[in-house]
């Protein structure tokens, strides 16, 4: 058969999107913003997983979440710990694990999606928060991790950005019935033990970063000057 009739094979795809998610890597380095050494390693850390999301969902043809831990109970993981996970084809409750799982940066959390969830100093900007793609509130709740799998429906809460099986993202509307593209928001934080309600602070407006994801993709890098002030 004609080599040159054949389509890509899986590895060339896959080789390709290597290289795309390095490059697009490389030009997220070279944007990043002020915030501080560990501010900046946490938002490359991030653009990686959320490009290797993207990747994995439009592979696999399966919805893929980019999930992050929302138990306050744990100190450690909070909002800190995420995860890649694609629903199993032969299993609408069950979720395949993509690798390892990581932790953001030492002193980096993502910032919750409301005002209330979190202590925030002063003169923190009024847009400074999360956007997920699910409504605020709406638990995602999984088991334990067993030989590569979560099944749905365990005591483990998490937030998550979402992928459709195309590599789109999966995105949440607001009450005017607009479409709100995930942000995902760090700052340099810490644990807040006393209140589980608002079980992270906050405690300066100047040291928070973020990504703005692109519906059908890419992404915007943003630094402190991309948020409003409050």
């Amino acid at each position: 058969m004609n080599r040159s009739n054949q389509g890509f094979t899986l590895m060339e795809l896959l080789v390709v999107l290597a290289i795309m998610g390095v490059m697009m890597g490389l030009i997220g380095f070279s944007l990043l913003g002020g915030g501080g050494n560990e501010l900046g390693a946490a938002q490359r850390e991030l653009l990686g997983f959320v490009q290797k999301a993207r990747a994995q969902a439009a592979l696999s043809g399966r919805e893929t979440r980019l999930i992050v831990w929302n138990d306050p109970a744990d100190e450690e993981k909070y909002h800190r710990y995420l995860e890649i996970v694609s629903k199993d084809s032969n299993d609408s409750e069950n979720w395949l694990v993509a690798g390892e799982g990581a932790f953001l940066t030492d002193g980096i959390y993502f910032v919750p999606s409301e005002e209330g969830y979190s202590f925030q100093g002063d003169d923190w900007r009024d847009d400074a928060f999360s956007i997920w793609s699910h409504d605020d509130g709406e638990e995602f709740l999984l088991n334990d991790a067993f030989k590569g799998m979560r099944k749905e429906g365990g005591d483990q809460s998490f937030t998550y950005m979402a992928f459709s099986g195309f590599g789109n993202l999966i995105c949440k509307k607001d009450a005017s019935g607009i479409t709100q593209p995930p942000k995902l928001v760090l700052a340099v934080g810490e644990p807040n033990p006393a209140d589980q309600d608002k079980a992270l602070r906050f405690n300066d407006a100047n040291a928070i970063a973020g990504i703005l994801l692109r519906r059908f993709g890419g992404f915007a890098v943003l630094d402190v000057n991309d948020f409003g002030a409050e």
